[in-house]
């Protein structure tokens, strides 16, 4: 478990096209999420946009992992609308 002394992950970064292409990756994924196709959460927010007009990385942290990497993104949905995925 990382606490404050044992903590891998780097500084929040603006998007770079790197990240752009991981996040792209899991985009899918992450849109399915949304539509409610994950009913762990009860996310339900989403209900209030109508359609997602964009899905643009802002900024992104990788987190150095025993297994590899943990991405963190900042995701604009547009309308003013952001989602945090990891």
């Amino acid at each position: 478990m990382s606490d404050v002394q044992h903590n891998a992950m780097g500084p929040v970064q603006p998007a770079n096209d790197e990240a752009k292409a991981i996040f792209h990756e899991i985009k899918q994924q992450v849109l399915d999420r949304l539509h409610h196709q994950d009913h762990v959460h009860g996310l339900h927010e989403t209900d209030k946009l109508k359609h997602i007009t964009s899905f643009k990385l802002v900024e992104f942290a990788v987190e150095e992992v025993a297994y590899g990497h943990n991405y963190f993104g900042k995701i604009n949905l547009g309308d003013e609308k952001f989602i945090h995925v990891r």
